[in-house]
């Protein structure tokens, strides 16, 4: 798997995953996982976006795939 492809899917997963887990009224934000949550948005209702979760699914889909190729 490529770096860009990686981390195409670690920004879809950084995105959806905040979302799915209640926004910014959801769990998501009072919990543990909310460290690192940004709102690239102003005002956006709900828009979240993850950069540990971002980070570390890129590696992990990068190695993963890497290791599962070989």
């Amino acid at each position: 798997m490529k770096w860009m492809t990686a981390l195409l899917l670690g920004a879809i997963l950084a995105f959806v995953l905040p979302l799915s887990l209640g926004g910014q009224e959801g769990g998501w934000l009072h919990s543990w996982a909310g460290w690192g949550t940004i709102r690239p948005i102003k005002g956006s209702p709900g828009f979240l976006f993850s950069v540990p979760l971002f980070l570390g699914s890129a590696l992990a889909f990068r190695m993963f795939f890497n290791w599962h190729t070989r």
